[in-house]
């Protein structure tokens, strides 16, 4: 019994032992990951973001001087000389738009072509500075101060100026030099310089009276002083009014010189009545040219 008691304390013993080595060791958990950091937002590109501005202000302002050339066109203010001017003029304008829209542009390549497009457009409002009606009238104005003036001396020379008329174009040729020095201001307008023209025309009536100038005459010859800047008051308001297409300015130019030779011949010493009514009869039929254009 007692040995029954041992080996029962001694297989406790053991079983005890036994148990105790077959504790586990609690599972260790791996330490955290750090927490990653998050991602930087790429740096914009402002080289692409530069040459797209570029690009886009380059179209606009092609595109701008194309404009300004149409509405001076239609306004009746581009010379038929400017206009062959501008058809090289828009050849280089079609080679910088294909410029601006190939691949590869650089940023330097667009600037290059902008500043060439701002030299285009700086040409194009050159030519439309001068509205050439205004630049004709005061041409014509300018000339017809000239001839009065050399109509009094003609008729002074000639003894056809007494000593009293003399005293009183002291009073006319300084009116004539304040008109020329209005002529001659900085941003003289249609309306200004035609009144101008209308003052000239005054005094040159208040000459040929003055040197006895045949009436019959001097009837015809204002008569075609008006029928003449009437004729070109008309074409310039067809223009402008879209009336009168641009291929007309061909037509237009040669019925100028035309226009300029029968002035030339109303300004001849000692014109004859026949010979005034013949220079009427050639602006009538100038006139009749211009309405034509219109219809």
């Amino acid at each position: 019994m007692a040995m029954q008691a041992r080996r029962a304390v001694w297989g406790l013993a053991l079983s005890s032992a036994l148990l105790a080595g077959c504790v586990v060791e609690p599972q260790r958990r791996p330490p955290p990951m750090p927490t990653p950091m998050p991602m930087a937002a790429p740096a914009p590109d402002y080289g692409f973001e530069d040459l797209r501005r570029c690009r886009a202000e380059n179209q606009q302002a092609h595109g701008a001087v194309l404009e300004a050339y149409d509405a001076a066109s239609r306004a009746g203010r581009i010379d038929p000389g400017e206009a062959q001017q501008f058809n090289a003029m828009q050849e280089r304008l079609r080679s910088l738009r294909m410029e601006l829209a190939r691949d590869g542009l650089s940023l330097q390549d667009c600037q290059r072509i902008g500043g060439a497009i701002a030299r285009e457009r700086a040409e194009v409002a050159r030519m439309t500075r001068s509205d050439p009606a205004l630049l004709r009238c005061v041409v014509d104005t300018r000339r017809a101060h000239q001839e009065v003036l050399a109509m009094f001396e003609d008729a002074r020379r000639s003894g056809r100026i007494n000593p009293g008329e003399a005293q009183r174009f002291n009073a006319v040729e300084g009116r004539l030099q304040g008109l020329r020095a209005e002529l001659g201001r900085d941003g003289l307008s249609m309306p200004d310089c035609q009144r101008i023209a209308g003052a000239v025309a005054r005094e040159r009536d208040e000459v040929a009276r003055m040197a006895q100038f045949d009436s019959g005459v001097g009837r015809c010859m204002a008569d075609n002083r008006r029928a003449h800047e009437e004729l070109y008051r008309v074409y310039d308001s067809g223009v402008r009014a879209g009336r009168i297409e641009g291929r007309e300015a061909q037509r237009f130019q040669a019925i100028d010189r035309r226009m300029n030779e029968l002035q030339a011949a109303s300004r001849r010493d000692g014109l004859s009545l026949g010979e005034c009514q013949r220079i009427g009869a050639g602006i009538a039929r100038e006139r009749a040219l211009i309405d034509e254009m219109l219809r």
